[in-house]
This record gives C-alpha cells, structure tokens and sequence, in this order.
C-alpha cells in the first residue's frame, strides 16, 4: 500500500495535530497482534504471581470488584513480531515526512484497557479505573528534555467505540504547550485552559493508525463495553534530537528481564505453573 502521506493528509496533520489512517493493517495482521498481546498478558500477569511481586512493567487497576489491566510498558524485547511492526514502513514512512528525519524510537507501550474475568491470584492492584486523564505526552517527557516534536502511532488491534473508552483528542492544541497539574491519575492540563467537556473521540476499526504529536492534548474516559480495547503505541523522536537509544524504557527491561526468565526457564522444567489465561 502507499505509504506517503499526501499534501491534503500534511495540512490536515500540521492543523490539528493528529490524522487516521484507516485499514493499515489486515485481518491476518491484526490477529496476530492480539496473539502477541494475549502472550505479553499471561507472561507478566504469570511471572508476576510466581515471583510474589508484581511487574513493574504492568499497570493493573481495580474499581467496585472490577479488575483490568490498563497498560504493559515496555513491551518489545517480549515480542518480536510487535518489535518489527515498531520499525514498519507504514509508520515511519509518514514519520518521516512529518519530521523532515529519521524516526528513532523512544518507547513503546500496549494499552490493553482489558477487563478480566476474576482476580489474578495473589495480585494486588491499585484501587481505580482504566482511565486516562487530560493530558499531552510531552508534559512527561519535558522531564527527560526529549524535544517537543515526537510523533506517536496508536495502532488499534480492536475497534475503538464510543463505549471502549476510545482516545479523545483536543484538535488544535499541539500548536503550543499547556501547563499541567500532578492529580492522584498523573498529569492533567490546568482546566482554565481547555474545555474539559470538548475534544473529539477517535473511533476508527481495527487496523487502524492514530498518528499524533507530544503536545496534543488527548484522554480517554473508563471502558465499559466489558471488551479489551487495545491500542500499540510506539513514540518516535527525530534523530536530529541526538538521545541516546532505550533510555527511557530500558532501566524497566534491565530491572524485569530476569524475573521473566527465571519464570520461563521454571515453567519449561515443569516447575511452574500458569494460572492465569488471557480471556
């Protein structure tokens, strides 16, 4: 497929600071992404309740006796299909034309916001939803002086709905920083300075790509549809930014690598078990 962008796709980009492309990715594509995700679950969710210390790469939450996984970050060194999607013409073609250079990958993350059946056993989560407060990506990464303008891809390996607790987007607001505040769910923009109530849900089928830059501001409210929504993000920054390569997600791989595969090696001599199944 064309994997340039046309002038009208650059404008539309370059005005509100986000663009969908639909149907990137096939049927067989977007099943196998799943099949990726449903091994990256039941691979940190089992290690974590072998080891007796949850990963610190899972983001669980918990909310009236409802539990859900709400992210896995870092993910590619679990993963070599999703590692090779990271460095797909489709995406970084685009990226480039976007940048004006090469695109080096900063970090990747899977956004599963995917209810579970029962508890894991012996987890403990944190007592919240799956939500997502108002914010741009840039008022995190300011903190590690990567420059402004990194460009993020959000692949949908499920159909975003109005009841799947889709990304919101706030068109427009990449054009300039908008100060934020720490709250108990992270950062937030300060409310005088955009309509809480406004923005625009993305719903788009699976196989969908959500291009976007760090400073769009973008949420996403609980899903409630009781069906994973799984979105896999990866971020790029420019190579002209001159950063070193996995300093942000690396000190995570470092720190759990060796619990997965002391996990991993047990569970091949038959030492291990794995309570938990991805539903």
């Amino acid at each position: 497929m064309e994997t340039r962008l046309s002038q009208a796709q650059l404008d539309e980009f370059g005005e509100q600071g986000f663009l969908v492309l639909p149907a990137v990715f096939d049927d067989d594509e977007v099943g196998r992404m799943r099949a990726e995700a449903d091994y990256i679950l039941e691979l940190i969710i089992n290690s974590s309740i072998h080891n007796g210390r949850r990963s610190r790469r899972l983001d669980i939450r918990r909310r009236d006796g409802n539990w859900t996984v709400r992210k896995i970050q870092p993910i590619n060194d679990l993963s070599a299909y999703l590692s090779t999607v990271s460095e797909d013409p489709r995406l970084l073609d685009p990226m480039r034309q976007l940048m004006g250079d090469e695109p080096i990958l900063m970090e990747e993350k899977l956004n599963y916001k995917q209810p579970l059946p029962a508890p894991p056993p012996n987890m403990t989560a944190r007592e919240a939803d799956d939500r997502f407060p108002v914010h741009s990506d840039w008022a995190y990464y300011r903190a590690q002086n990567y420059p402004q303008d990194i460009l993020s891809s959000a692949i949908t390996m499920d159909a975003c709905t109005a009841d799947s607790g889709p990304i919101r987007v706030w068109p427009g607001t990449h054009k300039e920083h908008l100060e934020h505040y720490q709250m108990d769910n992270g950062l937030q923009v300060r409310p005088e300075l955009v309509d809480f109530n406004g923005g625009q849900d993305v719903l788009a089928p699976a196989g969908s790509v959500l291009l976007f830059h760090a400073l769009l501001v973008h949420n996403s409210v609980a899903n409630v549809s009781g069906r994973p929504r799984r979105l896999m993000i990866y971020s790029h920054f420019p190579e002209r930014a001159g950063i070193a390569h996995d300093i942000r997600n690396g000190p995570t791989r470092l720190r759990e690598s060796p619990w997965e595969h002391q996990y991993l090696r047990l569970r091949v001599a038959g030492q291990a078990a794995a309570p938990f199944a991805a539903p």
